[in-house]
C-alpha cells in the first residue's frame, strides 16, 4: 500500500481508506484523433473521390481504405499497437470494395455498405457474450493505458456494466443505421442517396463516439466508488 494510501486523514488517528487505481481518463487528443484522422479522413476521401471528383464507388472506397489502412500500419510501427476503431473503419471499406466489384447496381452498392454496418452491428452484439465487449476496446484505445483499463475491468462489477451497455447501444445504433440507409437507397434518388448515406455512417459512429464518451463520464464516480469499496475490503 503506498504512502498516499496510508496517510491519515487532518484530524484524526485512523488512516485514510486505501483508494484503488482508477481507469486512466481518456485523452482528448487521442479522441480527437481518431475522431479526425481514423474516422473522418478516410471518410472525407471517400466523398471527394466518389462525390466531387467522380470516381467510381469502388476505386473511392479503395482509396478511403488505402488511407486507413496507412492510418492503421503507421500506429502499430510507431506504438506495436492499433486502434480497435481503425479496425472497424478499415474492415468497412474493404467489404465495400469487395461487395462493388460483385455488383454494378448504383442501388445495390449503397444497399451493401448498409449490410456491412448492420454486420458490425451483429458482430457488436455477439461481443457481449465475451469477457471484453467491443466498445471496451474502443474506450481502452481514447485512454492509452491499457494495464489500468484491464485492472479495472477485473475488480469493477458496474465498470464491467458499463461497457455492456454501451455496447449493446452500438449494437442497437448500427443497426438502426443500416435499416435506415436501406429505406435511403430504396427510397430517394440515387445522386442523393450516394451522398446522404455515407454521410450517415460517418455521422452515426461519430454521434456513438460521443455519447460513449458521455456515458463513460457519467458512470466515471460510481465505478471510483465501487474500486475503493474493493480496495478497503482487500485491505482488511
Amino acid at each position: 500500500m503506498s504512502a498516499e494510501d496510508t496517510a491519515q486523514r487532518p484530524g484524526t488517528d485512523a488512516p485514510a481508506a486505501p483508494r484503488a487505481e482508477r481507469p486512466a481518463p481518456a485523452s482528448r487528443r487521442q479522441v480527437l484523433k481518431v475522431v479526425l484522422v481514423d474516422v473522418g479522413l478516410p471518410y472525407l476521401v471517400y466523398l471527394g473521390l466518389s462525390v466531387a471528383v467522380g470516381l467510381s464507388d469502388v476505386f473511392a472506397l479503395a482509396a478511403a481504405g488505402g488511407v486507413s489502412a496507412a492510418q492503421v500500419v503507421v500506429t502499430y510501427l510507431r506504438h506495436r499497437t492499433v486502434s480497435a476503431l481503425s479496425v472497424l473503419i478499415l474492415t468497412r471499406f474493404i467489404l465495400g470494395v469487395v461487395a462493388g466489384l460483385i455488383t454494378g447496381d448504383a442501388r445495390i452498392v449503397l444497399v451493401k455498405d448498409s449490410v456491412i454496418t448492420g454486420s458490425v452491428g451483429v458482430v457488436a452484439a455477439v461481443s457481449l457474450l465475451l469477457p471484453r465487449p467491443m466498445t471496451y476496446y474502443i474506450r481502452r484505445d481514447f485512454a492509452g493505458d491499457r494495464t489500468s483499463w484491464d485492472r479495472a475491468l477485473a475488480c469493477s462489477r458496474r465498470f464491467r456494466q458499463v461497457h455492456h451497455t454501451t455496447t449493446m447501444v452500438w449494437a442497437a445504433g448500427l443497426t438502426a443505421e443500416a435499416l435506415l440507409r436501406i429505406l435511403i437507397a430504396f427510397q430517394l434518388p440515387v445522386s442523393v442517396a450516394a451522398v446522404l448515406s455515407p454521410s450517415l455512417a460517418a455521422g452515426s459512429v461519430l454521434g456513438l463516439i460521443a455519447w460513449t464518451q458521455w456515458y463513460g463520464a457519467r458512470t466515471q464516480e460510481s465505478v471510483a466508488q465501487e474500486l475503493d469499496n474493493a480496495a478497503v475490503r482487500r485491505g482488511t
